[in-house]
């Protein structure tokens, strides 16, 4: 990683860090986006959104954790299934948009999954959540997505790049 980016991350997770706890309340109360999903069962699928909590550095590599809302429909069951899986993950990796006009775009994308969804085998197909700065977060998103981009595009140490990731949900919340 070149000096220069590696100073442009400090600078902004210095700058997070420094930042009053209230001021990503005060961005317009945008919510970090969440990942609408679908899986196939053998019988059926599962329809529903993946809610972020946060970014962990994990051994294989970065993971989203959250939550799992839905609804399971599968002939094995003779009525809809409500999901409501509290704890959940995916692996996921972090990278600049292909012929992105702005600095300000990151996507997250996440792994193909096969998971166990109210007792059935359930198999997400890869996704992916471009991340651009909405209305009324104020510039500290954009610079924020900036840091991450540039981060990810310099091979930042992992443990960078799910700093500021977590960061940017904090700032959306």
């Amino acid at each position: 990683m070149q000096p220069r980016h590696i100073a442009i991350v400090i600078a902004i997770v210095t700058a997070m860090l420094a930042a009053p706890a209230g001021a990503g309340a005060q961005a317009g109360g945008s919510r970090f986006p969440s990942v609408l999903l679908s899986a196939k069962t053998s019988g059926g699928r599962f329809q529903g959104s993946f809610i972020i909590r946060r970014f962990r550095l994990q051994p294989t590599g970065i993971a989203a954790f959250g939550r799992l809302n839905g609804r399971l429909r599968d002939r094995r069951y003779p009525t809809t299934q409500r999901v409501r899986n509290r704890s959940f993950s995916f692996a996921v990796a972090a990278a600049r948009v292909p012929g992105a006009t702005s600095c300000a775009r990151l996507a997250i994308v996440f792994a193909a999954r096969t998971a166990p969804i109210v007792g059935l085998a359930a198999t997400f197909s890869p996704r992916a959540l471009v991340l651009r700065p909405r209305r009324g977060t104020g510039p500290s998103t954009g610079e924020l997505l900036c840091g991450a981009s540039t981060a990810v595009a310099t091979n930042a140490p992992p443990q960078v790049t799910v700093h500021l990731l977590n960061a940017l949900r904090l700032q959306y919340a």
